[in-house]
């Protein structure tokens, strides 16, 4: 559900946030500024948490305890924490960038949730761990879905649109046929997935703006020949 969002520039830099997530720190930053919404909001880049973001599957549950035994750069394309001073990053310039939190266990997560990592089960597996790792439940978790391609533009390959018509979770009814071609929406099946891991609908916050479109506020990989990519992260205070 799109309930709004604000955008924000200071110094240059423009960042946009969801009013669901008001007490949180978080951003979903634009082609503008790069990390500059770190400094914007008070946050040392070296607290700065980021993944390889492999699209796949795989959940990274970030504790204290197990700090010392990762590997860099981390692959995987989720990162769940109960640490405070910690901000969770996701690169994105298409694929969709998911923040969440627990604001009862005071947990946060970011994912990376391009077509491979929703067909694998990516945002589900991400709910599952909160609950796993932090015993989150799924009715107290918000969440926000920041810009990322619309189906406005995703055009997708016929192995894609297989892979989405024959997948036992529903997602075929987010390829979209227009004019003889296959298009996806990303982010309604994104919400299909959180739907399935239980989290209310009045929990999800979406920014409706397609990055492809946006040429002025975004990178986008279908668009550009050699794109950026814009950074979105989340922090507990």
């Amino acid at each position: 559900m799109a309930k709004g969002f604000k955008a924000k520039d200071e110094n240059g830099i423009t960042y946009l946030q969801l009013p669901l997530f008001r007490r949180i720190r978080h951003a979903f930053c634009t082609r503008q500024g790069e990390e500059g919404p770190l400094a914007a909001l008070g946050i040392p880049p070296e607290r700065l948490l980021t993944l390889r973001q492999v699209h796949g599957a795989e959940v990274l549950v970030f504790e204290e305890n197990t700090k010392a035994a990762l590997t860099y750069p981390l692959p995987y394309d989720a990162v769940i924490t109960d640490k405070k001073r910690v901000a969770l990053g996701i690169w994105t310039a298409d694929c969709l960038p998911i923040l969440m939190v627990d604001p009862s266990k005071k947990i946060i997560a970011a994912v990376h949730a391009g077509w491979r990592g929703i067909w694998r089960g990516i945002v589900q597996k991400a709910v599952r761990e909160m609950e796993d790792a932090f015993k989150s439940s799924p009715a107290d978790i918000l969440v926000g879905i920041g810009p990322g391609i619309g189906p406005c533009c995703y055009e997708v390959r016929e192995d894609v649109v297989s892979l989405f018509q024959n997948s036992h979770d529903s997602l075929h009814q987010f390829i979209l046929e227009r004019e003889g071609r296959h298009y996806l929406d990303l982010g309604q099946a994104a919400q299909l997935e959180l739907s399935k891991a239980g989290v209310p609908s009045d929990n999800i916050e979406a920014i409706p703006l397609c990055t492809a479109c946006r040429e002025d506020l975004f990178f986008s990989y279908r668009r550009d020949k050699k794109p950026g990519r814009q950074l979105s992260f989340i922090m507990l205070r």
